[in-house]
């Protein structure tokens, strides 16, 4: 697949070609408009460009790009630091066939993969498929079939075995004979599937048999299969179900991969993968009510990088992100189970200790305080400003009073000579 990637940052540049290794020639780069359109003499399989570029706009480039006759079909993918309404409009108006964060490129990654693999009707398929049969000549034939579809097989003569198999790993399709060894049938084992909690649960169902009961193909689609195929069968037949049933678990479990990508970003901060500060307030309210029902103290911590304005005029917008990412590491380190940790705009974050105050809330801010210093995000000297805001134990207290709070003490910890951390009680 060749892929021209458009990208005036020459450090995003070299994040895309780490995440894009898998591709058998490493993707084309312009840092520009004009260095894209000499590119565009070779075979273009797809485009990642950005929204900014140093001689225009990445939405003018994707226009340009549905104009000329080499590349009117082909994909056009935007990398943008905001993913919002105005920029998905405005990139479907531009022709623009996805958006991708910046910040997210192992889903870039993923989809370049999902189109590798739907790149050719005739490309080999990428999983594993469970094959139900106790005759061991049919078996044979299927699954020379399959392997030639490129899956890996794992063949059981019973239902017995094949729920073990079930139980133990991941398939892409179950072909299912109806006459199985064992006290099992194929109906049956259809049945324990769907029924399961398992993680093939979902699985597709090939059901097949050479009996001529056409009750009990309806029976099989009732329970659960989603195809049945009468043998004796066609390869072409068998290779064309096979095909059409693994392609489309691959689409949805795309499908829902991208469902849970839009929930976490309803929750999330792009940028540093922290939770924000929307979600901050609903998921701490709850926390600090439930543990004032159990009479257990909570303490909020409210962090500033240091002169974070300077370091952006100094040193440019890439390095300020990259000190943001890297201090959010630093959080996501010192983080425990149970903890929450949010950014909640510009250079600022809050965490939500439960159950840890005085010294040990004193000490938590410190270490944090400390090992962002020692880190130098960006490369370069960082330091930041620690708020602390306490409950005793049982007080009753909400979100918004400790955030106040823990606000208050990060102003007097600026106000003091910053790189400090400043406690105040409820």
């Amino acid at each position: 697949m060749n892929i021209l990637a458009v990208l005036g940052s020459s450090f995003f540049r070299h994040l895309l070609q780490r995440h894009l290794g898998f591709l058998p020639q490493p993707p084309m780069f312009a840092a520009s408009i004009a260095e894209a359109q000499v590119a565009l003499n070779s075979k273009i399989d797809l485009v990642c460009l950005e929204r900014h570029l140093p001689d225009g706009s990445g939405f003018d480039l994707a226009r340009a790009l549905r104009k000329h006759p080499e590349t009117s079909r082909v994909p056009i993918i935007l990398l943008t630091s905001s993913v919002d309404p105005e920029v998905c409009a405005t990139s479907l108006e531009a022709g623009i066939t996805e958006v991708f964060s910046k910040y997210e490129l192992e889903r870039l990654a993923d989809y370049v993969e999902q189109r590798m693999r739907r790149n050719d009707a005739t490309e080999k398929l990428i999983g594993k498929a469970l094959l139900v049969e106790d005759s061991v000549p049919v078996a044979r034939f299927i699954r020379s079939v399959l392997e030639r579809l490129g899956l890996r097989v794992d063949t059981c003569p019973s239902g017995e075995q094949a729920l073990e198999s079930l139980e133990a790993k991941t398939y892409d399709i179950a072909l299912i004979d109806v006459l199985l060894e064992g006290r099992m049938t194929g109906l049956n084992l259809v049945r324990e599937i769907r029924r399961s909690e398992g993680r093939n649960t979902r699985v597709p169902i090939l059901a097949m048999s050479a009996l001529e009961d056409m009750a009990r193909r309806i029976e099989l689609l009732r329970e659960g299969a989603n195809d049945f195929l009468a043998k004796p069968m066609l390869e072409e037949e068998l290779a064309a179900r096979v095909r059409n049933m693994v392609q489309l678990k691959h689409l949805l479990d795309e499908t829902e991969a991208q469902r849970d990508h839009m929930r976490r970003l309803a929750m999330t901060d792009q940028l540093t993968g922290l939770f924000n500060r929307h979600y901050l307030a609903e998921i701490a309210s709850r926390r600090i009510t439930e543990a004032g029902r159990h009479k257990i103290p909570v303490t909020m911590l409210m962090l500033d990088i240091d002169h974070f304005k300077n370091i952006n005029d100094t040193h440019g917008h890439d390095i300020g992100d990259m000190v943001l990412a890297e201090t959010a590491a630093v959080i996501k380190d010192c983080c425990r189970e149970g903890d929450v940790a949010a950014r909640t705009g510009g250079e600022e974050f809050v965490l939500l200790l439960i159950n840890t105050v005085g010294e040990r809330a004193l000490a938590f801010a410190e270490d944090l305080r400390g090992r962002v210093e020692a880190r130098r995000p960006g490369g370069i000297p960082v330091t930041v400003s620690v708020g602390v805001a306490e409950t005793a134990t049982g007080a009753p207290t909400t979100f918004e009073a400790l955030f106040k709070a823990a606000d208050d003490a990060l102003y007097d910890a600026k106000e003091t000579g910053r790189n400090r951390v400043v406690k105040v009680s409820l």
